[in-house]
């Protein structure tokens, strides 16, 4: 009988407890997850002098209501706000305030109003920061170059978590030179709120590379594999060679996925085994697509390729494209549909890798344009091209190209109606851009020249030069400030002096890709019928601020605020300083005023790039122009 009575509390005890965890289940449901939640109406931080409070409450999922949340407005949740807690003072600890303390002083809430009012207090304490850093001696790298990228020197805030970081950023200095044996071991001794930290220093011996395996190429022989590495069995590993090495590989186009790998690594004797493991990409392709603008308008494209012809590693393609205006001056309502074809497009080219056993590449290329995208001038191109490019370094490469040029022109006056044309190009591009289609950090920088006739023959003298720089920067974690400056000058000579540059080979700015608020190539000096006729001078600047728009960031939508600047014209001697004022009467403003426009626009992000919509509105305006105008376009301006 008492056994069967102690069951039976055991049980009832069991029940009780069930019944009590469920119960505080459903408050909790009910308090932090419930339908009728209170709206947070402020959140007050006291005691935190450090850090303001902007800086605190981005860390914090709970908000409180500001004039924008129209749709959104922030609610209290209890779990919420106890997860802010802990992650405020997370980020204390991490930025050396290891006795701080951050608690919940208040929640005021307006039953009437259903509104609460939280107070955060927090106690700092002291910051514990580093006092001194020394490292063991050694002589391979000096102190000056193993402080560098360091994030725990003197005055910085100490974190425990942090060695770590530096101790991979120190191995990884010795491992570049070849040490792959290395030891480094920091040892961090506290004093009161001051810590000094010393690292241990052993590099060892330098490692050689012993052997180099390739593995998984089927279809690309092994040789076009190795020839792509800048590494060789007996000579030192470096890291900087091995990644190189894995970008030629990349570069090459044959390959889904390559992978360099250290194995077999012997201290003793001071030397390593390369395995480089590929993966092909199917080496013929076929690619179409389509897309909208202001400038090519309505377009579509396609395009075959080769990547290994005969297996020799040659290179093959040949493209279309096709770009049709669909609604007049891009007024876009049925009474302006009127399909007309403004550019025409085929080539063709054949690419021959490391030619004569170099790092120079060949490529011969045959080309035929139409393009009729500067109204009302029709211009027709077929062309030859034989190019050598040079990469000096992974980001790095010149272009020396020689070509033949046929052209006739359509409803252009006082030129010839058709040149035969020889010219030189030199060209240099560095780019150390993150990512082509989007960028967010790096730099951008091109050098063009060219010259036509002279000593080369054929009707059409000039020569030109075109610098080019952008660059782009981290404004925050997501917001890109991007720039772009651009000089263009072309300069006939001999016969074609008397006739001018060619309309193709001049320059052209106002539109999409330019300065927005202005119609396509309508900024710079007009013709008689006020057609643009384009300029031998150029002058261009773009500034973005480029942003994740609210609420819709998560969905690849951005937006941008932009200030275009630019113009061309006819001479040098034609620019002067009064051109470049700022605000001026549409009575008395001129074709060679230099332009500004401001404005906004929308971006939807794509593998691709994005695709753009831009409001320009004119800071110059002409009498009788529209105050702004819409740009369609796929891809960044720049």
């Amino acid at each position: 009988m008492p056994g069967f009575l102690s069951r039976v509390l055991v049980r009832m005890a069991a029940a009780v407890l069930i019944v009590g965890v469920l119960s505080g289940y459903a408050s909790a449901d009910e308090t932090d997850f419930g339908l009728d939640l209170p709206q947070v109406k402020s959140l007050v931080i006291l005691g935190n002098r450090s850090f303001d409070d902007g800086e605190l409450k981005k860390r914090m999922r709970t908000k409180e209501k500001k004039f924008w949340h129209i749709f959104s407005k922030p609610k209290y949740r209890r779990d919420f706000l106890r997860r802010d807690l802990e992650a405020i003072r997370s980020f204390y600890i991490k930025n050396g305030y290891f006795s701080a303390t951050v608690d919940l002083e208040s929640v005021e809430k307006d039953e009437k109003k259903n509104l609460v009012k939280i107070r955060i207090l927090v106690t700092e304490g002291p910051q514990t920061t580093v006092r001194k850093l020394s490292f063991t001696e050694q002589k391979l790298i000096k102190e000056e170059d193993l402080r560098k990228g360091l994030h725990l020197t003197e005055g910085k805030a100490f974190n425990e978590n942090i060695l770590g970081i530096d101790r991979f950023t120190l191995f990884s200095k010795f491992f570049e030179h070849g040490y792959l044996g290395s030891t480094v071991i920091p040892r961090a001794v506290l004093d009161s709120i001051r810590v000094d930290i010393e690292w241990k220093i052993d590099p060892k011996i330098p490692v050689k590379i012993d052997s180099i395996h390739v593995t998984g190429n089927s279809k690309v022989r092994e040789d076009f594999v190795r020839r792509e590495l800048i590494v060789e069995s007996g000579q030192y590993f470096k890291l900087s060679k091995v990644v190189e090495s894995k970008q030629n590989l990349y570069n090459t186009g044959y390959f889904n996925s390559v992978e360099i790998d250290p194995y077999g690594l012997d201290l003793e004797n001071g030397d390593v085994n390369l395995d480089v493991q590929v993966r092909e990409r199917k080496m013929g392709y076929i690619e179409a697509g389509f897309g909208v603008g202001n400038v090519h308008s309505n377009r579509i494209f396609g395009e075959w390729g080769q990547r290994n012809l005969f297996r020799r590693g040659y290179a093959l393609n040949l493209k279309a494209e096709f770009g049709y205006r669909l609604f007049r001056e891009n007024k876009y309502n049925r009474a302006n549909w009127d399909p007309t074809k403004q550019f025409e497009m085929y080539e063709g080219a054949l690419i021959f890798p490391h030619v004569f056993g170099t790092w120079n590449t060949f490529a011969t290329s045959a080309n035929y344009t139409f393009d009729a995208t500067v109204e009302p001038a029709r211009v027709r191109q077929t062309s030859l091209s034989l190019t050598v490019a040079r990469k000096f370094t992974r980001l790095s490469t010149m272009y020396f190209s020689y070509s033949f040029e046929n052209i006739k022109r359509e409803q252009v006056e006082d030129e010839r109606e058709s040149s035969r044309r020889r010219a030189l190009d030199l060209s240099f591009r560095k780019d150390t851009r993150d990512f082509y289609f989007n960028p967010t950090q790096g730099t951008y920088m091109t050098l063009s020249t060219r010259l036509a006739g002279g000593f080369l023959g054929g009707d059409d003298n000039y020569y030109s030069i075109v610098p080019t720089l952008q660059e782009y920067r981290k404004v925050t974690r997501r917001s890109v400030l991007a720039y772009r400056f651009r000089f263009g000058y072309v300069e006939p000579f001999g016969v074609t002096t008397a006739t001018g540059v060619p309309i193709e080979a001049r320059f052209f700015t106002g539109g999409a890709n330019s300065v927005r608020g202005y119609r396509e190539n309508d900024v710079g000096p007009l013709g008689n019928y006020d057609e643009p006729i384009g300029g031998n001078v150029l002058l261009l600047a773009n500034v973005e601020w480029r942003y994740p728009l609210p609420w819709l960031g998560q969905y690849n939508f951005g937006g941008v605020f932009f200030l275009d600047a630019g113009n061309v014209w006819s001479d040098i001697d034609d620019i002067s300083g009064s051109q470049f004022n700022l605000f001026v009467k549409p009575q008395d403003v001129d074709v060679l005023d230099f332009k500004y426009s401001v404005g906004f626009g929308v971006r939807y992000y794509t593998p691709v790039g994005p695709i753009r919509l831009d409001f320009g509105y004119p800071i110059k305006l002409y009498e009788n122009q529209s105050r702004y105008r819409i740009h369609i376009s796929l891809g960044q301006i720049f």
